[in-house]
């Protein structure tokens, strides 16, 4: 372990106030005493006599969300009682992560209206660089790298829809089952599958967990089941396929094709083409029993068509995640 001043060049920002900046053509970070946002509370105008520190840097939270730390990615200015850290030696955008969760775990030391870290930042103590865990090297920093990508570059227009059929007869429909009896958990537990519910988007149709042992394996549907919310003001309609197993709980319609090699690309644009007709319902009239049957969607009977969507919902942004 060494002092903090030994690894780091230790100065004390711009000290500027923030209610004194402009923003007209807002083209720098202001880094405040924040511990959210990467500690940037507003962007500002660069001033004309005041040079912004570079990205690259470390910066300290000395009051406020005391040592709250970060490694900022743009050119900065600071408020007060922010530090900035500049590396003696070069260092990895790796080892500059790990400093500022080394500096950050000495928070509990501090609080923002008693004792701050001004006067004593510099002799904090913190691992050497020799002391870094080696596995530190092999984080890989931007996991998400390339998931908005389309995965064809291409472009492509709408499938040409030559009949449609109704949604019964494209798929079989099995409504979920109800809450009543099932014990529900808030966070995973072990031998526990996800309960939907309907939403507005695929993210909130999270209800909770269930025990797996606690309902029949056939209301169990595995991952890549398209399924439809048949209740809700705010939510009926809207179709989704699912990226893990669930049960569906009894507002919730499973689609099962017929035609049972349907790809998830045709999955994904049926779920599509089902929201569509959200104007057909409102709360009072529901896409339930007949009413959700009788729904009419485009219907493709021809491998080159399966072949064609497929090529289409990939050149659509994130499809490289498919």
């Amino acid at each position: 372990m060494v002092e903090l001043q030994e690894i780091f060049d230790v100065s004390y920002g711009s000290k500027l106030d923030l209610n004194k900046m402009s923003s007209f053509n807002p083209t720098i970070n202001f880094v405040g005493r924040s511990g959210k946002n990467n500690g940037v509370t507003a962007s500002v105008d660069l001033l004309k006599n005041t040079k912004p520190y570079p990205a690259g840097l470390l910066t300290v939270a000395l009051g406020g969300s005391v040592l709250s730390t970060f490694l900022q990615n743009k050119p900065f200015y600071t408020a007060q009682n922010v530090a900035v850290l500049n590396p003696k030696t070069e260092m990895t955008e790796q080892q500059k992560l790990f400093y500022c969760a080394a500096i950050f775990a000495n928070a509990y030391r501090f609080s923002a209206c008693g004792r701050e870290a001004n006067r004593t930042l510099r002799q904090l103590f913190v691992p050497s660089l020799d002391e870094i865990p080696s596995w530190v090297e092999s984080v890989n920093l931007n996991p998400s790298a390339g998931v908005t990508e389309p995965k064809l570059k291409e472009s492509l227009d709408l499938p040409v829809v030559r009949q449609s059929k109704r949604l019964d007869e494209i798929f079989t429909i099995q409504n979920g089952i109800a809450a009543t009896k099932l014990k529900e958990f808030e966070q995973r537990q072990k031998d526990t599958v996800v309960y939907i519910r309907p939403a507005s988007t695929q993210a909130r149709t999270l209800r909770s967990y269930i025990a797996r042992d606690s309902v029949d394996e056939k209301h169990i549907f595995p991952s890549h089941t398209l399924f439809t919310s048949t209740n809700g003001e705010g939510s009926h309609t809207y179709s989704y396929v699912s990226t893990c197993e669930f049960v569906a709980n009894s507002d919730v319609a499973v689609l099962t094709p017929i035609q049972s090699d349907m790809p998830i690309e045709v999955k994904l644009y049926y779920a599509k083409c089902i929201t569509a007709n959200r104007y057909l319902f409102s709360y009072g009239r529901k896409p339930k029993g007949e009413k959700l049957k009788s729904i009419m969607l485009p219907y493709f009977d021809q491998q080159e068509d399966f072949d064609y969507i497929c090529r289409f919902i990939h050149t659509l942004l994130f499809s490289n995640n498919l």
